[in-house]
């Protein structure tokens, strides 16, 4: 299942950095990739009911919906989240440098010189 997991990757998104890489790696790159995209989203999503609950508790101190009382335990879980994310995004970069991958950001793409 999971060689089939790799090869459809691989057919969709071909690079040529990652030819060197035995299929362990590439599996290990996949795994710390995807465990950074998730441990963003959860910190978000933490961050978002933080705030969210903040200010609702600023509004009106008698709701007590989106965690507008658990600010305590949304501020727990925010910071576990960064935490937990800054953690898998070192190991990423670790095991980029460790294989001397680029690391390609989706916003910041190198604009060719048009002469």
């Amino acid at each position: 299942m999971k060689s089939l997991i790799i090869v459809i990757l691989l057919s969709l998104k071909l690079n040529g950095q990652i030819d060197h890489l035995t299929s362990q790696e590439l599996q290990h790159k996949i795994e710390l990739d995807t465990k950074v995209k998730l441990s963003k989203n959860y910190f978000k999503v933490s961050a978002f009911v933080l705030v969210g609950g903040v200010l609702l508790k600023s509004i009106n101190k008698n709701w007590t919906i989106l965690g507008a009382s658990g600010s305590l335990a949304a501020s727990g879980t925010t910071s576990y989240y960064l935490a937990k994310h800054l953690l898998y995004v070192s190991k990423r970069n670790r095991f980029y440098k460790q294989h001397n991958l680029n690391f390609r950001k989706k916003g910041k793409r190198k604009e060719k010189d048009h002469r």
